[in-house]
């Protein structure tokens, strides 16, 4: 919350300054193109109950890719005899496959909603890739079985098991996670985030690899349509990696701000209202007269309300 006191320098109007404590005023966009839209992600919900189900579902579906390599080596041995047996067998690796990849590329997206942590590595490392694990389980046996098959003749046996290594390839490397997350990764970057503007607000295109604390980066020039939501919200969709140029050149202007606002007046102290991305030295500017309210704090805590920009009237 936030104390309230008479501005006793004001002869003009009476107003009331606002010292802030904790900054909890919603943060203004600023220098925002107008021709670009913001799209808010809504939110879906408690992460842990849509992970959990995505991972429910990937379950379902690994059992059902291997219940379909098990119906393959059934016919291989001819335990069952439906159907021709090479065509039988082709078309059970071929379902393998369907039920396989989307399970781990569900596995994969749940672990971005829900990370772990990553202090157990070999745990870490083997709950991220669970999927090419299994694709082992899901295609190894199957091979080991077509090369040992007594009744294929050799052409048959040739094109069955390159159907089967290709199919293992497949899964093993759709199922890999080239960019594994944990908790620790996660909480960091929240954290991150919320010191430079105060709140847990990123930004990204489609086609973005970074998330963006500003959303007019320059990185956005192109894009006429800009996604905002939470760090969380990024991660979840494999966008993992800060903007350094949103956040430096932020932080570079803050410090610069403190610097110049120090020099001037002799304090870190500068005044701003609710609306706006303005901040002012003195609360007696111009531009403030018509202000039944304004807002006392650091260059930081104004900068983490969205007030970025110099008064002009006071340069």
């Amino acid at each position: 919350m936030a104390k309230e006191t008479k501005n006793s320098k004001s002869t003009k109007k009476e107003k009331t300054i606002v010292k802030v404590e904790h900054n909890d005023e919603k943060k203004e966009k600023y220098g925002l193109d107008e021709n670009r839209r913001i799209v808010k992600i809504e939110d879906k919900g408690d992460r842990k109950e849509r992970a959990k189900s995505k991972r429910i579902f990937a379950i379902v579906l690994w059992v059902l890719a291997i219940a379909c390599e098990v119906f393959g080596i059934l016919r291989l041995t001819d335990k069952i005899t439906w159907l021709d047996k090479v065509p039988f067998v082709i078309g059970a690796i071929v379902l393998d496959l369907a039920f396989f990849i989307p399970g781990s590329l569900l596995w994969k997206k749940a672990n971005h909603i829900d990370p772990i942590s990553e202090k157990n590595k070999v745990g870490f490392w083997c709950w991220n890739n669970l999927g090419t694990i299994l694709s082992v389980l899901a295609f190894l046996p199957i091979i080991i079985f077509v090369l040992t098959n007594k009744d294929l003749d050799k052409k048959d046996k040739s094109i069955v098991t390159i159907v089967a290594v290709v199919a293992l390839l497949a899964a093993g490397i759709s199922s890999y996670d080239f960019n594994p997350v944990s908790s620790e990764q996660l909480n960091d970057a929240q954290k991150e985030v919320i010191a430079k503007i105060g709140e847990d607000k990123v930004y990204w295109a489609k086609t973005s690899k970074k998330y963006h604390v500003d959303p007019d980066c320059p990185a956005f020039s192109r894009s006429e349509e800009v996604y905002e939501g939470t760090v969380a919200d990024a991660y979840e969709r494999n966008i993992t990696d800060p903007c350094r140029r949103c956040i430096d050149s932020l932080e570079d202007a803050e410090k610069h701000a403190k610097e110049e606002v120090t020099e001037k007046t002799g304090e870190n102290k500068v005044y701003w209202t609710e609306k706006g991305t303005t901040y002012h030295m003195d609360p007696d500017c111009s531009a403030l007269a018509n202000s039944d309210k304004i807002y006392e704090g650091t260059v930081e805590e104004a900068f983490k309300a969205g007030k970025v920009a110099e008064c002009k009237k006071e340069q």
